[in-house]
C-alpha cells in the first residue's frame, strides 16, 4: 500500500520529494518558453522555484515543532501531489512570496498553545501578514485566525492586539524607507488595496475544474472526517483544527475574490489541506480510503502531464 511506505518519515521520502518537484519545476519551465528561453526567463523560474522551497522546508519544520500530524511523510506526500495537480502554481512568484510569508506566520501562530513569548509571537506574526499582502492583498484575511487565536488563547487582549498592530507598523515604515530610498511615491501602498473579481473564465479547462473540484472536496471530507477526533475527543488539538479551518477557508476564498485570477491563488489551500489529508490518513479506521485519494490525485495529474507533453510536441 501506498500509504505503507510513507507511514515513517525517511530522509528517502524528502528526496524523492525534491526530485520529483524539480523534474517537474524543469518541465513546466520548457513547456511555458519552449523555444522562447532567455537568462530573464531562466532567473525568474530559478527564484521562484527557490522561494517554494523554501516554503516546503518551512512547511516542514512548521508540521515538525508544533506536532501538527505524526512522525511520518503523509503531508509532504500530499503536497507534492497537489502541486503535480497544479503545477501552474510555481510559476508566479508573487503568490510563492506571499504563501511563504503566510506559512512563516502560521509558524507562529501554530506555537501560540505553548502560552511563551506571546507578544513577540503576535509581532512576528502581524509583520509576515502584512508583509504577504503586499504580494496577495487578500492575504489581509489572515488577520482572522490571528484575531480568533487571540481571543481563544489569551486574556490580556489589548497588549496583544497591540503587538499585532505594532507588527504591521512595523511593515509601514519599513515600506516609507523604501520608498525614500529609491525617490518613490509614499503612497504606492494604495495600489495594494483589495479589490474584487468574479469572472471565472480563466477557469475555463476541463483538466482545471477537474483539479480544484478535487481539493474542495478534499477540504470538506478531510475537515470533517477529522473534526471527532480532533476537536470532541481530544480537547488539545482544537486549537490546531480550527487555526487550519481558517486556512482552508481563506485558501478557498482567496481564488474567489482575487482580482487577478490564476491557478497560483490555489496555493494557499494546498498548504492547510496536506495538513488535514496527513491528518485523515493517520487515523481513518479505512486504510483503502487514504490509497484511493492519492491514487485519484496521482491520475489527474499524469493525465494532465500527458496532455501537455502532446501539446509541446505539436509546437
Amino acid at each position: 500500500m501506498i500509504t505503507s511506505f510513507f507511514k515513517t518519515s525517511k530522509p528517502l521520502h524528502y528526496i524523492i520529494f525534491l526530485a520529483v518537484l524539480l523534474g517537474l519545476f524543469i518541465f513546466r519551465g520548457i513547456h511555458i518558453y519552449a523555444f522562447d528561453v532567455t537568462p530573464v526567463n531562466y532567473l525568474k523560474e530559478l527564484g521562484t522555484f527557490c522561494a517554494f522551497l523554501m516554503s516546503l522546508f518551512v512547511f516542514v519544520f512548521v508540521i515538525t515543532k508544533n506536532n501538527l500530524t505524526q512522525k511520518n511523510s503523509f503531508a509532504a506526500l500530499y503536497l507534492c501531489l497537489f502541486i503535480f495537480l497544479l503545477p501552474q502554481a510555481l510559476s508566479h512568484y508573487f503568490i510563492v512570496l506571499s504563501n511563504l510569508f503566510v506559512l512563516l506566520s502560521f509558524r507562529r501562530i501554530f506555537s501560540l498553545k505553548t502560552n511563551t513569548n506571546i507578544k513577540k509571537k503576535l509581532f512576528d506574526s502581524g509583520f509576515w501578514i502584512t508583509l504577504a499582502c503586499f504580494f496577495q492583498p487578500w492575504a489581509m484575511l489572515y488577520f482572522t485566525p490571528l484575531a480568533f487565536a487571540i481571543f481563544l488563547l489569551s486574556s490580556d487582549y489589548i497588549k496583544h492586539i497591540c503587538a499585532v498592530i505594532f507588527g504591521i507598523i512595523s511593515v509601514g515604515l519599513l515600506a516609507i524607507l523604501y520608498c525614500l530610498a529609491l525617490n518613490k511615491d509614499p503612497m504606492f501602498w494604495l495600489s495594494f488595496s483589495p479589490q474584487i473579481s468574479l469572472d471565472f473564465s480563466i477557469y475555463n479547462d476541463l483538466f482545471i475544474v477537474l483539479a480544484i473540484a478535487l481539493l474542495v472536496s478534499l477540504s470538506v471530507w478531510g475537515m470533517s472526517s477529522v473534526f471527532s477526533e480532533m476537536v470532541i475527543k481530544v480537547s488539545k488539538s482544537r486549537f490546531t483544527f480550527f487555526m487550519l479551518f481558517f486556512a482552508i477557508a481563506i485558501g478557498i476564498t482567496i481564488p474567489i475574490l482575487s482580482p487577478n485570477k490564476t491557478i497560483a491563488d490555489f496555493l494557499f489551500l494546498v498548504f492547510p489541506l496536506a495538513i488535514v489529508m496527513a491528518n485523515y490518513t493517520e487515523r481513518t479506521i479505512v486504510q483503502w480510503m487514504p490509497n484511493v485519494f492519492i491514487v485519484l490525485i496521482f491520475f489527474l495529474a499524469l493525465t494532465k502531464l500527458a496532455f501537455n507533453i502532446e501539446q509541446l510536441l505539436e509546437i
